[in-house]
């Protein structure tokens, strides 16, 4: 029990007292266009412009209306799977990567369905259609479907996949810009890792990825990165980590008990291609990076990465200075490419692209 866990039950036990006798009935049943005017008023806000649902059939552009069954195991269970892309210029970029991840997820989870790959990117390239936008985010769940409230899958009469296209937002808590100044980062010591399983499944089992994140922001750092029992740096809440030696060396944890990342992957690419030409690093590698390497000399820059886009220089560590302390050469080049590749500019592979048919 960690000691976290052990301050929590104290305070709980400690207020302790049993509940009065219950009083007659506070709130009555809502009428039906009740329901959907207080779901409007909730939902007033814009940004989500379309949904597919497969248990309904169907596309919504209605935000009160873009829900999801409560018995859906996805739900209550956590059983389900998701992935993410974006939409850039009128075209899904790297969906087909992204979708080959969340195919590979839902058999590790052992959710069993009829789509094949094609499938599922017509749905969400119909839902893209339906928004009338050329550029947004995009996110996608693949589950075992609506059926009751045992754990069991057996209750699902059929899987589900719901898709939901959305305005961009910054991935919460690095600021507006974080190329300019970098963020802060701190390591986490109350929460575990997740177990290997989980950890390279793109689950919605995602407790532990919010408490790690929580952590982060109160021991001062953002996002947090989590070092195994050995010393280990293991990945962040929701992004890899990579770092530049003072040799040069890019270096990147192996995917070992870690989720495999796709912004990570095409990062090593555009560096063992762009910036070794450009003399900004000598090589590529992939290999254990200890902790303690990186208070010391070794290191020279380190960043997180994640969402095909989001690239996060870490310019210090458990308020040590990272480097010199300040963004470097490599995070923004770096940042560079992936801006422009997937907004249309760079050099990315015509199979990355996906185009949306709109409606003339």
């Amino acid at each position: 029990m960690t000691a976290q866990v052990s301050r929590v039950l104290q305070t709980h036990g400690a207020n302790a007292h049993s509940l009065g006798s219950v009083t007659g009935p506070t709130h009555r049943v809502l009428s039906e266009a009740e329901t959907l005017s207080r779901l409007r008023s909730k939902r007033g806000q814009p940004g989500y412009l379309a949904m597919f649902s497969s248990w309904l059939g169907g596309i919504v552009t209605d935000p009160a209306l873009m829900q999801i069954p409560l018995d859906d195991h996805l739900v209550h269970r956590g059983h389900g799977v998701f992935d993410t892309c974006t939409l850039s210029g009128g075209r899904l970029y790297r969906l087909g990567i992204h979708m080959d991840r969340l195919l590979t997820s839902a058999s590790l989870a052992r959710i069993e369905h009829s789509w094949t790959k094609e499938d599922l990117i017509q749905m969400v390239a119909d839902t893209a259609s339906q928004t009338g936008i050329k550029d947004g985010a995009v996110r996608y769940w693949l589950t075992t479907g609506p059926g009751g409230f045992s754990p069991s899958p057996q209750e699902c009469d059929e899987a589900c996949f719901y898709c939901v296209i959305f305005d961009p937002m910054p991935l919460g808590g690095a600021g507006a810009n974080p190329m300019s100044s970098g963020i802060p980062e701190a390591t986490i010591l109350d929460t575990p890792m997740k177990p290997p399983l989980l950890a390279t499944i793109k689950s919605n089992n995602y407790l532990l990825n919010v408490l790690t994140h929580m952590e982060a922001v109160d021991r001062g750092g953002t996002f947090g990165v989590l070092v195994d029992d050995t010393g280990y740096v293991a990945e962040s809440c929701v992004l890899n980590v990579a770092f530049i030696t003072r040799d040069k060396v890019f270096r990147t944890p192996p995917f070992d008990g870690i989720l495999l990342g796709t912004t990570i992957r095409r990062v090593m690419d555009l560096a063992s291609t762009n910036l070794v030409q450009e003399g900004l690093i000598s090589s590529v590698a992939q290999s254990p990076v200890l902790a303690s390497e990186v208070s010391g000399d070794l290191i020279s820059e380190m960043f997180l990465c994640g969402g095909d886009t989001h690239l996060f220089p870490v310019t210090s560590w458990d308020q040590i200075p990272v480097g010199d302390g300040e963004v470097g050469p490599v995070a923004t080049r770096l940042s560079e490419l992936l801006e422009h590749e997937a907004f249309g500019t760079g050099s990315g592979e015509a199979t990355d692209f996906i185009e949306v048919p709109y409606a003339d």
